[in-house]
């Protein structure tokens, strides 16, 4: 069917408002048989006149679908005859579906068209289209979605919304001039594809909105739609209000939102462009993105078969990425994702995933696509990317499959994976990648690099069968002198996994504990030895000290037995502790210096002081030191220690665990002084269970006893049978006894504290001349010399009155423990030949007279002395 330009003299009844349509020329008739059809059109088209240009002013444009198919433009001028507006000519344009002609422009373009006043002709000769004359170019377009920014991916989306929606809700625009609406229009047409744009039905200004059939309604301040009626504009329109009132709700659409955002970065969106390079364009494509004219002409059409999806978003990501988002932003930038509603983001991100799926993209394609992913990396969280990561990772892996011999990098390198998508990728690749790595490691060692690689990429080093591979490197590493070790070394630094080296390193370390560490030192030495070093810095503890022990048990130093030990326990740099505080490496570092020999039996406490009993037990070495505990040749504190830790152990032989017991008995005596009768009762028996005892390991005994002897009170060193004990032991006990006691009296501020506590010195005295059943001579000349050093020294810081008590505390036990104190404390204090001079006062002291007493003996004699005194009684300061 031709094009058919008619022409029509629209008059309104001033008092009615009725509508008269008067045809201005009559169109050329229709062939035979056609009649009917153009009958009909004829009717349709004053229907729409009728609907769209009845109310309103002259100047209005409008395009409109017929109900039989194709396009019905139309364009309202003034009736000069009638200056009150009630008539004017509507010039109107029929294209029938499928001819030539708004392929050539968009509607909006004739706006304002001077090509209006001038008809074409109804015969079908010449071009009847009106010249476009909208002007819409770029610049304008981008300008104005730059200052209306808020509102373009609101009313964008509503647009795609006309499609997704037969029965969608119709657009009214509300602008203060015709001019806006028009430009919202031309907007909505540079963004859509181009056979939706030619699609697009609208008109610029209604009188009666809700009369008005098309898409896009444009309205000014004065229409009767009411702009802030809820039911309006949240149910029956979408409506998009700049003269301030509320608009409807913004519903988010992931093409609006990135169409919006290319039309503010200044690249306005570039419809039915290739959503990715492929390997044919990209050789023929200019580089950068290509340009899409926005006047009419600017493509070819794109029929339904050729765009599926017409709004598809995979064209626009890339678009938006290379251009930048906002000022300062580079190319390439994801800035502008971050803008995105999440329901957006994640459609983007799928549609990405989708394309990064089909295998018929080519590799520009897919560069394309992993770039996007990168970028998109940078801003979001893992949740938006893992889909498009995912299918990138997946294309990858599957290609390595095929080719884990040759592969040299990471698959998945730079893809912005997150947890969760690892474990999906480990679930279906890692048994697949375990099989290929398991047959190839049946094979030549250096063919292991390609499939240990991708099983590193997917599981770490954790994986069942990077876990095969160490145990295959280590025994070929521990043979440095086969091939092989050189093609493991290769494939090692090949791969350059810093988890499969220290898993190697530690695998190492257990293989060559203890006696097996010349094993590691056959590789240190060995050209080999050089991958050993160079990872030092993860290796076990017992891995650097075997390097150490080749670096100082070799030229220059040739250090050998304990310097070599010592120095091979050295920290670290950085270390706070003794490598050889670590079990394994202890064992390690013995097995390098001793071997199966011993230390010499002096060595044995510095070897304790370095590393410690515990972890000499731990490495199981405890064996290696029991010779030296029966028979220490020397007294330390390591062999009490020892003992500690080692008294309870199974494998001790009777006297091995006797001599034990007897350090860890007198060492606790010492320390807590505590139950001395099970103390005492207990080493007879222990010692003979431990003979023959080492002098020195004896003597050692003897001083801590004597240590625990020394801290026990007066009258519990009495009670307890430690007296007798000390009375009757060896020289050396008692040696040990007057050190201890003479050294708790050295302090010049204890023996202040010992001057105020008079009743500790009496009960001293008493305890130290008392006369026991057994003792020995030397018990009783040390005795003396005890209270001679000790309470003889604290007698002179004492005041009468705490001598006073001192005397009070004696008698109260016997008159004659007064007297014997009297006579000692008299001659401490130098005062001639009268035992009974009472220390302090100048010649013979009166006698103090106590009430109900006999009166006091006269000069020369010795006073009466009573059984008791009374509480509280001083002889210096009687009662009054």
């Amino acid at each position: 069917m031709l094009i058919r330009r008619l022409s029509y003299l629209l008059d309104r009844e001033p008092d009615t408002g009725s509508v008269r349509l008067r045809p201005l020329r009559s169109p050329e008739p229709p062939p035979e048989g056609e009649a009917g059809d153009f009958d009909d059109l004829l009717a349709q088209v004053e229907q729409i006149l009728a609907l769209t240009h009845g109310r309103t002013p002259h100047g209005v444009l409008s395009c409109s679908r017929l109900p039989a198919g194709g396009s019905l433009l139309c364009h309202g001028r003034a009736d000069g005859e009638h200056p009150d507006g009630q008539g004017q000519f509507i010039e109107v344009l029929h294209l029938p579906a499928g001819a030539a002609g708004f392929d050539r422009m968009w509607p909006i373009d004739t706006w304002r068209s001077r090509s209006w006043d001038a008809p074409g002709p109804a015969d079908g000769h010449g071009d009847p289209l009106p010249v476009p004359e909208g002007h819409f170019g770029r610049e304008m377009l981008v300008r104005f979605a730059q200052e209306q920014s808020s509102r373009v991916a609101p009313f964008l989306a509503d647009v795609r919304r006309l499609w997704a929606d037969p029965a969608g809700r119709q657009i009214v625009i509300a602008e203060q001039d015709p001019e806006t609406v028009v430009r919202w229009i031309a907007l909505a047409c540079a963004s859509l594809p181009e056979h939706r744009a030619r699609e697009l039905t609208f008109v610029t200004g209604a009188g009666e909105p809700h009369e008005a059939p098309q898409q896009i309604i444009g309205i000014g301040p004065d229409s009767s739609f009411d702009r802030h009626d809820p039911l309006l504009v949240g149910h029956l329109y979408r409506v998009h209000d700049g003269l301030g009132g509320p608009g409807s709700e913004y519903v988010p659409d992931p093409w609006a939102e990135l169409t919006a955002a290319l039309w503010q970065a200044g690249t306005p969106p570039t419809p039915g462009a290739a959503t990715f390079p492929t390997a044919q364009t990209a050789q023929t494509a200019p580089p950068g993105p290509a340009a899409a004219p926005l006047v009419s002409g600017s493509s070819a059409p794109v029929t339904g078969e050729e765009a599926p999806d017409p709004f598809d978003l995979a064209a626009l990501v890339p678009q938006l990425l290379r251009t930048g988002t906002g000022p300062g932003t580079g190319a390439g930038s994801g800035d502008g994702f971050t803008a995105l509603q999440g329901e957006s983001l994640h459609a983007v991100v799928a549609s990405l995933a989708s394309a990064a799926q089909d295998q018929a993209q080519g590799a520009p394609a897919v560069e394309e696509l992993t770039r996007v992913c990168q970028e998109l990396g940078k801003h979001c969280p893992e949740s938006v990317t893992d889909p498009l990561a995912l299918a990138l990772a997946r294309r990858r892996l599957s290609a390595a499959l095929d080719q884990d011999t040759a592969l040299r990098h990471d698959p998945l390198a730079g893809l912005p994976l997150g947890e969760a998508a690892q474990r999906s990728l480990r679930s279906e690749f890692g048994p697949r990648f375990d099989k290929g790595l398991g047959r190839r490691l049946r094979g030549p060692v250096s063919a292991w690099a390609g499939p240990l690689h991708l099983a590193l990429v997917l599981h770490g080093p954790q994986g069942a069968g990077v876990e095969d591979a160490v145990n295959r490197f280590v025994r070929v590493l521990l043979q440095p002198r086969m091939p092989e070790c050189g093609d493991a070394v290769a494939v090692l630094k090949s791969v350059g996994h810093q988890g499969l080296n220290r898993r190697v390193l530690a695998k190492i370390a257990v293989e060559t504990a203890g006696r097996r560490s010349h094993l590691l030192r056959e590789l240190l030495l060995s050209p080999h030895g050089e991958w050993v070093r160079s990872h030092l810095d993860i290796a076990p503890p017992s891995v650097r000290v075997v390097e150490l022990a080749v670096r100082w048990g070799g030229p220059p130093h040739r250090l050998r037995g304990v310097e070599l030990f010592a120095k091979l326990a050295e920290p670290a740099p950085g270390a706070a502790v003794s490598a050889a505080t670590d079990p394994p490496t202890l064992e390690t570092l013995w097995g390098l210096v001793w071997g199966a020999g011993q230390p010499e039996r002096p060595d044995f406490p510095r070897i304790l002081r370095i590393c410690g009993a515990e972890a000499v037990l731990a490495a199981n070495l405890g064996t290696r030191f029991l010779a030296w505990l029966t028979a220490p040749g020397r007294f330390d504190r390591e062999l009490v220690d020892f003992a500690h830790a080692v008294h309870r152990r199974p494998e001790l032989t009777g006297r091995e665990r006797a001599t034990a017991q007897l350090l860890v008995i007198a060492d606790n005596f010492a320390r807590t002084s505590r139950a001395p009768r099970d103390v005492v009762d207990s080493l007879g028996d222990l010692r003979r269970a431990a003979s023959p005892v080492d002098g020195p390991l004896w003597d050692g005994v003897q001083y801590l006893l004597a240590r625990g002897f020394a801290a026990l009170p007066p009258h519990e060193l009495y009670q307890s049978g430690a007296l007798s004990y000390l009375a009757t032991g060896e020289p050396v006990l008692q040696q040990h006894y007057r050190a201890a006691v003479q050294a708790d009296f050295a302090d010049d501020a204890k023996i202040g504290r010992m001057a105020a506590q008079p009743e500790f010195i009496a009960d001293l005295f008493y305890v130290w001349r008392r006369d026991l059943t057994r003792s020995s001579r030397e018990w009783h000349a040390m005795v003396d010399d005890l209270l001679r050093q000790t309470i003889g020294v604290v007698l002179r810081r004492m005041t009468d009155e705490q001598r006073g008590a001192v005397a009070t505390r004696l008698v109260g036990r016997s008159n004659n423990w007064l007297q014997s104190w009297l006579r000692w404390s008299h001659r401490m204090a130098g005062g001639g030949s009268h035992d009974t001079q009472i220390p302090g006062q100048p010649g013979r002291p009166p006698t103090p007279h106590v009430p109900g007493r006999p009166p006091p003996p006269r000069s020369g004699e010795l006073p009466p002395v009573p059984p008791t005194y009374p509480p509280g009684y001083s002889p210096s300061h009687p009662p009054r």
